[in-house]
């Protein structure tokens, strides 16, 4: 069997394990992941992050992380850079927890995309650039990110990183409250401007 074949039987069993009570396919997941495969890398890397099947071991699952993330798998690279802005596993560094949100948000990963916005906003392992910080949130905001759509709601409202504009903070203070975000709510409460239905 390959190592994507392994994997669909080990998440088949998975799932069934998880709706019966019965034991996990840890094996077989394991030896999905000694094949490569990056699906596989990454879900074992998630059990060994959550205590799923296997004992809690940010290490292990770091490792894996990397190998994952090294074949450009963008859900690895996310959970890789969370690990080392938090220091989970690794040395914190938060040059590294940059690179790895850039490259799952290059990846298309969207809680990437939000996170790289961050960074560049508060100068969290790269300089800061409110202009740069925009351009992301945007990317993410336009793709539904509740935490970007508030972000580019501030941006606009402040002038930080764009010219001030009411009408755009006001368009992305409603996308956010329309998914039910308080802060969204209170600043069109603030800027009198109850939200649309």
């Amino acid at each position: 069997m390959t190592g994507e074949e392994l994997y669909k039987k080990a998440e088949r069993l998975a799932r069934e394990a998880d709706r019966n009570g019965g034991a996990l396919p840890v094996a077989l997941l394991q030896q999905a992941a000694a094949t490569g495969y990056a699906p596989a890398l990454y879900a074992l890397a998630s059990w060994h992050l959550h205590g799923k099947g296997v004992r809690k071991n940010f290490k292990k699952a770091c490792a894996l992380l990397t190998k994952a993330a090294d074949q450009r798998f963008a859900p690895a690279a996310y959970d890789l850079a969370v690990s080392y802005e938090l220091g989970k596993g690794v040395a914190k560094s938060e040059k590294k927890a940059f690179a790895y949100y850039l490259q799952a948000a290059n990846d298309g990963d969207l809680d990437a995309q939000t996170e790289v916005g961050r960074c560049y906003f508060y100068g969290i392992g790269t300089k800061q650039d409110f202009a740069q910080a925009v351009s992301w949130y945007t990317k993410a905001a336009e793709r539904g990110d509740l935490e970007a759509q508030f972000a580019l709601g501030r941006a606009y409202e402040l002038g930080e990183g764009v010219e001030p504009n009411l009408r755009q903070a006001i368009h992305w203070y409603e996308r956010a409250a329309s998914q039910d975000d308080k802060r969204a709510h209170q600043a069109l409460i603030d800027l009198n401007r109850p939200l649309r239905r």
